[in-house]
């Protein structure tokens, strides 16, 4: 018996060794969405850019279901890159102020749980429904903070998108989700040269729709308009901020060029953060 033990030790060490990580182990939902604290009134979340499995939960069953309609309808496929874009921004802008901001990231995979949607649409099995109120109960919790603690904010929702690969495209439903910002500073805040999207502009982003055009009415609506997440946290809601949608075009996502595209957002987000949001003084 002894000496089995003795042949058997390693070579359950060996098999541990060569496993990969967390393979088969228990994955709470705090394990698959990442949530920093910040010192800036500006949130980065990003619902489509994780790779990891759900222990014991199965993909979603996608056949037969519309992928158009209410919310852009089903999706399984991730959104390339747009993890890593969203850290390497999240620590371009701490390199410029020296401060943080909140951010909320799935890691879990789209095709376990899709977070940019309502419930209904967004998970299969029960056991999914944790993952997914985490990762919506932690912005929840981060956008309160906010609003209790500084004069306004602004959340931003990274995607990716390939229709023109060219393009950084603006999601605000036609302004519904940033209307504190349009009521307290007007377009210019977005579209202006110190706005967010002329900031980007002038980044060597191409914006779409064009910054000349009005923020309102129907301009966003060629493009990827804001989905579920700027919906329900932006400031159409009486308990949410500021909410931009960001659809990356995948130029901007390729791994050559993932540090200056996270550069140059993160200087035209500090940019809107100090002309908009940093001199506010609280009601």
């Amino acid at each position: 018996m002894f000496r089995h033990s003795i042949v058997l030790a390693p070579l359950m060490l060996l098999a541990c060794l060569l496993s990969p990580p967390g393979y088969g182990a228990e994955r709470m939902p705090a394990d698959l969405v990442v949530v920093q604290q910040g010192t800036l009134p500006i949130i980065l979340t990003v619902p489509h850019g994780g790779h990891e499995a759900i222990p014991s939960i199965a993909p979603r069953n996608l056949e037969g279901k519309s992928r158009g309609g209410k919310w852009n309808g089903f999706e399984a496929g991730g959104d390339a890159n747009t993890d890593i874009l969203a850290e390497r921004i999240a620590a371009e802008v701490k390199a410029i102020t020296g401060k943080d901001v909140y951010f909320v990231m799935a890691k879990f995979a789209r095709k376990f749980v899709d977070a940019n949607r309502p419930p209904e649409m967004a998970l299969d099995s029960p056991g999914a429904r944790p993952y997914y109120d985490h990762y919506h109960g932690s912005i929840r919790r981060l956008v309160g903070e906010i609003r209790r603690n500084y004069p306004a904010g602004l959340l931003l929702d990274v995607h990716g998108q390939h229709d023109d690969p060219a393009l950084l495209m603006r999601g605000t439903q036609n302004g519904r989700t940033i209307a504190q910002l349009l009521q307290r500073a007007g377009a210019a805040a977005v579209t202006g040269p110190k706005g967010i999207f002329g900031q980007l502009q002038s980044k060597g982003f191409k914006v779409y729709p064009d910054n000349a055009l009005p923020v309102g009415g129907t301009s966003e609506n060629g493009g990827l308009n804001g989905g579920y997440t700027v919906a329900i946290y932006g400031s159409n809601t009486p308990d949410g901020i500021d909410a931009i949608q960001f659809e990356f075009g995948s130029n901007y996502r390729q791994i050559a060029v993932l540090d200056k595209s996270a550069r140059d957002a993160a200087a035209a987000i500090v940019a809107f953060h100090d002309a908009y949001l940093k001199n506010r003084r609280k009601q």
